[in-house]
């Protein structure tokens, strides 16, 4: 988003003396915003010359200092030019995209008029929805005039604002992908933006095939205990398939990555009841479970067949587990904005005792 700004100051009591802040709110991470908003390419101008620019940070505030060559600004009236881009501002839903702007800024003296301008390169959005305030963040009205532009639109104060007070812009664009990042300005890392669970995603599918790929050599190369019918005691009992028993003993883990990872499935993992929080702690201590039983009520024959068995899964079950556990943590949080890290998940489908119960 390219932003023009042009202020007409009064310095007759020193305010500016020292130059003139431009301090823009910094927007944080969150579900809906995947990148820090930030502020690049400023440029200024004291009367049609270009001035001297001062940047800094101070928490969320990102401040940009103007004044002449010689650091300040003499008393009188003064015009300000200000140019910059302002990056990752929209929140990016499902199904549309909110901009909730700050215009004018808080200062120490009265505004007497702000106007602010939206214009579109590509035309109007239709269907979109944009409204203007004035006041605080907790009391507010919606008392601007607005003009409808060819391109955009337009809105003026009607009232001069007091200290404390600003001017703000609400907009809800309902078709999403116009405003976010595209891969001519930010290349990969648009893409990543847009889509954040793609990138995870596609990690899971390459760890899953090569967990599969192994999982198929070991079966091939495995001794013929593993797969030889023979081997087993010729029972009642079916022999043993290592990939029935791998859906059988590793059947329910995978049910709850998977209802972590795909999106829409995930409200199972909800910080508000999620039902799913029961039943991950209880992922490893199932396949013991099983370990346990089956060990213990077969035949010395079925018994090497299983611990053979059970060597080679369980490390193989631990590998995939954390690109896994990333892929699950991340989509949890771009959802529900969830702060699980990716170790807190990944410990709770690793472990042999359900702690979470516990804390």
């Amino acid at each position: 988003m390219n932003v023009a700004e042009a202020f007409e100051i009064v310095n007759d009591n020193g305010v500016f003396d020292s130059g003139f802040h431009r301090r823009l709110r910094i927007k944080p991470v969150n579900p809906q915003r995947v990148k820090v908003g930030s502020f690049q390419s400023v440029g200024a101008k004291v009367d049609g010359q270009v001035a001297a620019i001062r940047t800094s940070q101070e928490g969320n505030v990102f401040d940009i200092g103007i004044a002449t060559e010689t650091g300040t600004l003499s008393r009188g009236n003064h015009t300000i030019e200000l140019s910059y881009a302002a990056k990752h501002q929209f929140a990016i839903y499902d199904d549309f995209e909110d901009l909730n702007q700050d215009i004018s800024g808080e200062w120490p003296v009265s505004v007497e008029k702000a106007t602010v301008e939206l214009n579109f390169p590509e035309g109007f959005p239709k269907e979109a929805g944009v409204s203007a305030a004035t006041g605080t963040d907790f009391q507010f009205q919606f008392d601007c005039v607005q003009t409808n532009l060819p391109a955009g639109v337009r809105y003026e104060t009607t009232h001069s604002l007091s200290p404390g007070n600003h001017l703000f812009i609400s907009a809800r664009f309902p078709h999403p992908g116009y405003f976010v990042s595209n891969s001519r300005e930010d290349g990969y890392r648009a893409v990543l933006q847009n889509y954040p669970i793609l990138f995870p995603g596609f990690v899971s599918l390459c760890g899953s095939i090569v967990f599969a790929a192994i999982g198929f050599m070991v079966w091939r190369r495995a001794p013929g205990d593993l797969v030889a019918t023979s081997a087993v005691p010729s029972g009642n009992s079916p022999s043993p398939s290592f990939w029935r028993e791998i859906m059988m003993v590793y059947g329910f883990p995978m049910v709850m990555f998977a209802l972590a990872i795909i999106p829409g499935l995930n409200f199972t993992y909800s910080g508000h009841g999620g039902i799913s929080w029961f039943f991950v702690p209880l992922c490893l201590p199932w396949v013991i479970a099983r370990i346990l039983f089956k060990i213990a009520k077969g035949s010395e024959t079925s018994c090497r067949w299983y611990k053979s068995f059970f060597k080679i899964t369980i490390p193989s079950y631990i590998a995939i587990a954390l690109p896994l556990s990333w892929a699950a943590a991340t989509s949890i949080r771009m959802t529900f904005g969830l702060p699980i890290s990716t170790w807190t998940f990944f410990a709770l489908m690793v472990s042999p005792f359900p702690w979470w119960y516990f804390t």
